[in-house]
């Protein structure tokens, strides 16, 4: 048995009423002997055709038909609409639920032609979810299902698609209709969602334990817009780019227009770029972030991804040209490194009095193994492994951020799934490594928390392990991208909020005091769901952050507040 409230709805012909599992009501509420779940109808108890006269012919129910009892027949040429069936669930607007449907149809199509059946929801903001599409041989019973988490962010119906079909040569037979939503919202009062800009600050309330707490944008839209700006500098103190400081975007996609001399550290003279990069979008970014009074975290310096193929090969060629040499790569490397961090130096101490609006650097991004062993632990896919073939560029890229960043800017390592063993340990080993240069200089390790409902916090082999395994090492964690998909359960969102309280419990729990090492920040990676990089996940919707729609408090914000309240 659901052991949350449910929507049940059966159509033994589509347009009968509604159905419980007593039979006992065909509009309202009913409930089970248990007590436990609540049975509601839909638009009044009916599922609603969409301009159908069943005097003239249109729709005959209870027929029998190829030997099954209860067949819906439609003639389509008598209707006066593209859709033909329509169930109408416009008393769920602003609700969430799983939608689960399931049919029998058959197609008579005069022509003989198959006919492409579409059952769909026009939600907009879903993306016009289809539960179950077929191109079907006329005359034949087909089964259709689908099962989908919707939002429902307007008067929305659930309908069989007609569209591309000649309705004048059309019947349809449908037998054995079913439609169940299930939500935790039903029979709730509906909670009116507070703006962000109206509840508690994030920042405030852990401005106590934490350096900041943070959140991960875009410029387009988020950063560079005003309102959402207001809502930003309340909740954060500080921000990290999800993309415009990564080198693609660092170098805006250009290949090199002409090519200039950089003496290296091994005193030979290199070619580097001269015509890019051009940090025009830095220096934009660290404008906003100046007149927000924010701070930033930087993303990333080198990374296997997102940094031009040409920036590895010889004469900075195409993919057919050859990789270029280690010494010429660890010239390139230190230049870009150096390019950088000192224009980003030299901004805030033109444009900022020399205080650091840039707090930490992610030097190097996910470049262990995520089938790391004791005997190879870094990742091998990518250019990066492809030329030096060991861990070297990764201390390289230590030792020239070193050099060129100010001492009191944070040098970190990150990497997602920190919560395995293996990655784990693949990460303690390049900690060590870097460690063992002289001259390079590691701080933090990055842990990007990306997780789920089912990733345990604390206990043997939990997250909690990692973040002590780290600190073990003598650095310092920040959490710097995280969020909390579902593992494939339903969402909830009194779990999702005690799944965020139990994470930032964990995090204070663990937090950096004066003369040790612990976790310094929180970063979540996005601001609203609707804009998650894994709100479309394999057609399935999450819900993995703080807020959503118009920037309004979900019941996962309280909980992490929750959390900072009761470490007083």
């Amino acid at each position: 048995m659901k052991t949350n409230k449910i929507i049940f709805l059966t159509l033994f012909s589509i347009f009968l009423c509604f159905t419980t599992l007593s039979c006992a009501s065909t509009s309202g509420t009913t409930k089970t002997a248990g007590g436990k779940n609540s049975y509601l109808t839909i638009g009044g108890g009916k599922a609603v055709y969409t301009n159908v006269d069943s005097e003239d012919g249109a729709v005959l129910f209870g027929k029998k038909i190829d030997g099954y009892d209860n067949v819906t027949v439609i003639n389509c040429a008598k209707s006066n609409e593209r859709n033909f069936a329509t169930v109408d669930l416009s008393d769920y607007m602003d609700m969430e639920a799983e939608v689960q449907f399931s049919c029998d149809m058959k197609v008579v199509n005069a022509s003989g032609e198959e006919v492409d059946v579409i059952w769909m929801v026009n939600e907009i903001d879903a993306g016009l979810p289809k539960f179950d599409q077929k191109k079907v041989a006329s005359g034949e019973w087909t089964h259709y299902s689908g099962n989908k988490t919707i939002a429902f962010s307007g008067k929305r119906q659930f309908y069989f698609s007609a569209a591309g079909i000649n309705k004048d040569d059309i019947k349809i037979f449908i037998k054995n209709f079913n439609l169940t939503l299930y939500s935790d919202d039903i029979g709730k009062e509906k909670v009116v969602q507070k703006s962000w800009t109206d509840e508690p600050s994030l920042a405030e309330a852990y401005k106590p334990y934490f350096d900041y707490i943070g959140f991960a944008t875009p410029l387009s839209g988020v950063l560079n817009n005003s309102m959402v700006q207001e809502g930003l500098v309340h909740q954060a103190s500080c921000i990290t780019m999800e993309n415009e400081f990564k080198p693609d975007f660092v170098f805006a996609w250009q290949k090199p227009g002409n090519l200039k001399d950089f003496v290296a550290e091994d005193g030979k003279t290199y070619k580097v770029p001269g015509n890019t990069p051009s940090m025009e979008n830095v220096a934009s970014i660290l404008k906003i972030a100046r007149y927000l009074g924010i701070k930033m975290r930087g993303h990333t310096l080198v990374w296997h991804n997102q940094t031009p193929d040409w920036f590895f090969r010889e004469n900075f060629g195409n993919s057919k040209e050859a990789y270029a040499d280690r010494a010429t790569m660890n010239a390139r490397l230190e230049w870009y490194i150096k390019t950088v961090l000192e224009f980003v130096k030299d901004w805030e101490v033109k444009n900022n009095n020399g205080e650091h609006i840039v707090i930490a650097w992610d030097v190097v991004n996910e470049a262990a193994s995520d089938s790391a062993t004791q005997k190879l632990w870094i990742r091998t896919n990518g250019n990066w492994y492809a030329i030096y073939h060991d861990d070297s560029y990764i201390v390289n890229a230590f030792r020239y951020a070193n050099k060129y960043a100010p001492k009191d800017v944070l040098l970190a390592y990150n990497d997602y799934g920190c919560a395995s063993v293996a990655k784990s340990d693949a990460i303690c080993k390049i900690v060590d490594a870097i460690r063992a240069a002289p001259d390079a200089r590691i701080d933090v390790v990055g842990m990007q928390t990306h997780v789920g409902m089912n990733t345990p916090v604390t206990g043997p082999n939990s997250f909690e392990t990692s973040v002590k395994k780290f600190i073990a090492k003598g650095v310092d964690v920040q959490i710097t991208e995280m969020d909390i998909g579902q593992d494939g359960q339903r969402y909830n969102s009194e779990k999702l909020k005690a799944k965020y309280k139990e994470f930032f419990t964990m995090f204070l729990n663990n937090r950096k005091t004066p003369g040790n090492y612990g976790i310094r920040g929180v970063t979540l990676w996005g601001i609203i769901d609707e804009r998650s990089w894994i709100y479309n996940n394999n057609g399935t919707k999450q819900h993995p952050l703080l807020f959503s729609g118009a920037y309004t408090c979900k019941p996962a914000f309280y909980g992490v507040l929750e959390a900072a309240e009761e470490a007083k």
